[in-house]
C-alpha cells in the first residue's frame, strides 16, 4: 500500500472506531471467530478468540458502521449478511483496512472446529 492509501486507510479506521450514533451491535469473541472461520480467515479467527474486551468493543463499533446499507464493503454479487459484517469488521480492526474475505460463501457449519463454535455475548453488555 502506498503512503497516500495508508493515510486514507488510517483515517477511515479512526472514523469507523467512533461507531454510529444511536446504533450499536453486539456479538461475542466466539461469534467473531466463527464468522472469520466461516469465510476462510483461519489465522485471524484464532486471534479473535484471545482479544481483549476493548478490542471487541472496537470491532463492534466498526461493525455498526458496516451495517449501514450504503457502506461500500468489498463483496459483490450477493447479499451482505450480519455474519459478513462481523468478519469484515474484525479484518479491518486487525489489519487496519477492509479487504475482500478469503471466501465469499460460508464454509459448512458442520465442519467448524468445536473451539470456534459461537456463543452469545455476555448479558448486560
Amino acid at each position: 500500500m502506498n503512503l497516500w492509501a495508508d493515510r486514507k486507510a488510517k483515517a477511515e479506521l479512526a472514523r469507523l472506531l467512533k461507531g454510529r450514533p444511536n446504533f450499536h451491535v453486539r456479538f461475542s469473541e466466539s461469534q467473531v471467530a466463527a464468522s472469520l472461520w466461516d469465510y476462510g480467515e483461519d489465522r485471524v479467527a484464532e486471534r479473535a478468540l484471545v482479544m481483549s474486551p476493548g478490542e471487541l468493543a472496537d470491532i463492534q463499533a466498526i461493525a455498526a458502521s458496516y451495517e449501514e446499507p450504503d457502506y461500500p464493503l468489498p463483496l459483490t454479487g450477493q447479499r451482505i449478511t450480519h455474519n459478513h459484517v462481523c468478519a469484515f469488521a474484525a479484518i479491518s480492526y486487525f489489519e487496519g483496512r477492509v479487504r475482500p474475505l478469503t471466501r465469499t460463501r460460508r464454509r459448512p457449519e458442520k465442519d467448524r472446529p468445536l473451539h470456534l463454535r459461537p456463543s452469545p455475548p455476555a448479558a448486560g453488555l
